[in-house]
């Protein structure tokens, strides 16, 4: 699965906002399966010639285990403070600071509203046998769905 970062590799770095995200948000987007890589219309454009099919190859077959639903998320970030990831591994977290731009993270807010950025770290899906929802579970509008 890849992350939003890999992904961003095959966006056009324009930011644009004919999406209505820049590229770094719409490649979370991309990476929680709420977008779908020709939503990216500069995509379509021929200096782009293969990117499409370079994202739908990165991304893989197959359902998102979690999304954010971008027309309920108000951006608190209390999934980011609340995610067992985070709180294991990222000290500041620890102290209820929320993780640094450094750190490896399952959520953060972009441009107003939380995105997954790279679900392969959630403890949900790493450690099946304990199904964490602490994510939805305090999500205050329910905007966090988990498959």
């Amino acid at each position: 699965m890849a992350s939003a970062l890999e992904l961003m590799e095959f966006l056009p770095g324009t930011d644009c906002g004919r999406c209505g995200l820049d590229c770094a948000g719409f490649a979370a987007a991309l990476a929680a399966r709420e977008r779908r890589p020709e939503d990216c219309l500069p995509l379509a454009e021929p200096e782009f010639a293969g990117y499409l099919e370079a994202l739908y190859e990165l991304l893989g077959p197959g359902a998102p285990a979690m999304a954010v639903d971008r027309d309920k998320c108000n951006g608190c970030g209390i999934c980011v403070a609340m995610c067992e990831y985070h709180l294991g591994n990222c000290p500041e977290a620890r102290l209820g600071r929320g993780p640094r731009l450094g750190d490896a993270v399952v959520f953060k807010v972009v441009n107003g509203t939380v995105a997954v950025v790279n679900q392969a770290l959630c403890t949900r899906l790493v450690q099946a046998a304990e199904r964490c929802n602490k994510c939805a579970d305090h999500c205050p509008t329910g905007a966090i769905t988990l498959t």
